[in-house]
């Protein structure tokens, strides 16, 4: 009798064991699942907040324009000592946040400087002489070109994961026609989410 229940007692035991390990399977499953799904799903939300803010960002430079006469330039001005590198974004920038301009302006929050430089002298309504370009969801310069300057090529400093590099990047053509997409207007683009232009998932801005 002894030995019997023991051997019960033991199948029970080992019935629970591999019940644990069925629990274990099913838990480790659904949290793969979930990751997968989770990250898809960040990633949709990202890409529709870019996409939302490019054409917040739209409405903003077709105002100034209204008040101004013009689109922002998107060259520097040539007293600025500053270097090459995203200046079509930062030129946005200071047309924007340029003091007596009463038109809306970009959130703060939308605000990077993934090239670290400055200018010498005050030109916005900010305390410091931060250079600061917009930048998409993912931290990177968002590209501006007003259409005289569709030719010139810029040159960014973006990368996925703040693993910035510079990169060249032109205005889009029309697949069909061979235009200028955007013609007597401007163009607005982000690298996406793997934070290089002229990748599939990068993200323009048309109407």
């Amino acid at each position: 009798m002894p030995h019997s229940s023991f051997s019960r007692q033991a199948s029970r035991a080992g019935f629970t064991l591999l019940e644990l390990m069925v629990v274990l399977v099913i838990i480790s499953i659904l949290a793969g699942a979930f990751i997968v799904t989770g990250g898809k799903m960040f990633q949709d939300s990202a890409r529709k907040e870019t996409a939302v803010r490019l054409t917040q960002l739209a409405a903003m430079v077709e105002q100034f324009a209204q008040i101004e006469g013009d689109y922002p330039d998107d060259r520097l001005p040539k007293s600025l000592s500053a270097n090459a590198v995203n200046t079509g974004s930062e030129a946005l920038v200071l047309a924007f946040f340029a003091p007596g301009y009463t038109g809306s302006k970009p959130s703060q929050a939308w605000l990077g400087n993934t090239d670290d430089d400055s200018s010498q002298k005050k030109l916005t309504t900010f305390a410091g002489q931060e250079l600061f370009e917009i930048t998409d969801v993912w931290g990177n310069p968002v590209y501006y070109a007003e259409s005289l300057h569709y030719s010139r090529q810029a040159t960014l400093m973006a990368g996925p994961d703040e693993l910035f590099e510079e990169q060249f990047v032109g205005a889009l053509r029309n697949e069909t026609t061979g235009d200028w997409q955007q013609p007597n207007r401007f163009q607005l683009i982000s690298a996406g989410m793997d934070g290089f232009f002229g990748t599939e998932d990068d993200i323009t801005h048309s109407r």
